[in-house]
């Protein structure tokens, strides 16, 4: 017998999907009078919520569970916003867990989470195959992917077009003459990085300029420990942003080297605060030594001096899609999958056309 669709029960009721899904969910006043006629059409047409086959007196804990990778990353602070005052509005509360791009940290906590009985899960995943979020895959639980894919997880993914960004930001220095460009990124396993590298080279190639492999650097946190003296800075990284003195490693002796490269494109904010301390203690002059493009917009780029050209994405805007998402999944409803943000490239300061070495 094929199962009953919530339009079913809301044409039984005479009531919208959106109702029936606040009477079974809790997640909105309804009347005492509509509330019974969708009772009545449950009960009539035998139907069941999800497949974890939610009785009226539903299970749900109302809680979901928010993974990401670092609290203290501007994007992830903005997007956790989003996401909390969008799951605020239904009554929900958010569990909130940080990876630090530790694939033993996201099993953790994922385990943690089922335990948890959780609703549903939005996650920046580190990009590398999780046993318990194949479980949660299996067992029906609502999911949705922040930013990142994840291999073998079919989810809907809120995310920005980090391809054209990064393509945007590139073309723009090839423009002003730069072709000693170096792409500076993390962890090759984060599907963002990938796309932004493949940006990257797509202006290159449409240039008709060689791509320095050299050139292109993974600063991946695994590989450098923090440095036991970062010049003084007027932002001062968390401990725990490993990004920041492993940027710093990764391009102290190169920016020293006499073929240095006359501008530098960094796949994430964190990255570019490394960037600036290896400017620093390199005795070089941001932009008249070197250019510096940066993917993500933090708070104190515009007045940093000088201030900072980047690839801005709309960060609280995606958190609070990936909520309005996971709830639509957790209420029943069928969604269409989302189109990426698109990723806005904002000129300041901190680029000019090469100089002589």
């Amino acid at each position: 017998m094929a199962s009953v669709s919530i339009k079913e029960v809301a044409k039984e009721a005479g009531v919208s999907t959106a109702t029936v899904s606040h009477v079974i969910n809790q997640t909105r006043f309804v009347s005492e009078e509509t509330r019974q006629k969708v009772v009545d059409a449950i009960e009539a047409l035998d139907y069941h919520p999800n497949a974890a086959a939610r009785s009226l007196v539903t299970k749900s804990t109302r809680k979901i569970g928010l993974v990401i990778a670092d609290i203290t990353n501007p994007f992830f602070t903005a997007v956790t916003r989003g996401v909390e005052d969008e799951i605020s509005q239904y009554r929900y509360h958010t569990i909130l867990c940080n990876t630090d791009e530790d694939p033993k940290r996201e099993d953790d906590y994922l385990r943690l989470l089922i335990a948890q009985q959780i609703d549903g899960l939005i996650i920046a995943p580190i990009g590398v195959p999780s046993e318990p979020l194949m479980q949660m895959t299996k067992a029906g639980i609502p999911i949705v992917l922040l930013d990142r894919k994840s291999p073998g997880v079919e989810a809907p993914l809120v995310g920005v077009a980090n391809a054209e960004g990064a393509y945007q930001a590139t073309r723009y220095l090839i423009e002003l003459g730069h072709q000693r460009i170096i792409f500076l990124m993390t962890l090759k396993s984060i599907s963002t990085q990938q796309d932004r590298l493949d940006g990257f080279r797509r202006a290159f190639h449409e240039a008709n300029i060689p791509v320095n492999e050299e050139w292109i650097l993974n600063a991946d946190p695994r590989f450098y420990g923090i440095s036991p003296s970062l010049p003084t800075f007027p932002v001062k990284p968390s401990p725990k942003s490993q990004n920041i003195p492993s940027a710093y490693e990764v391009l102290r002796e190169l920016l020293k080297s006499p073929n240095r490269p006359s501008a530098v494109f960094v796949a994430n904010n964190q990255l570019m605060l490394g960037t600036l301390y290896a400017f620093k203690e390199c005795g070089l002059h941001c932009p008249e030594d070197i250019s510096l493009v940066s993917f993500d917009d933090p708070d104190w780029a515009p007045i940093f001096s000088p201030p900072l050209t980047v690839v801005c994405q709309p960060t609280y805007q995606l958190g609070q899609t990936a909520a309005s998402l996971l709830m639509k999944l957790i209420q029943g409803e069928a969604i269409d999958a989302p189109a990426p943000f698109p990723a806005q490239l904002i000129i300041r300061e901190s680029c000019q056309a090469p100089q002589p070495i």
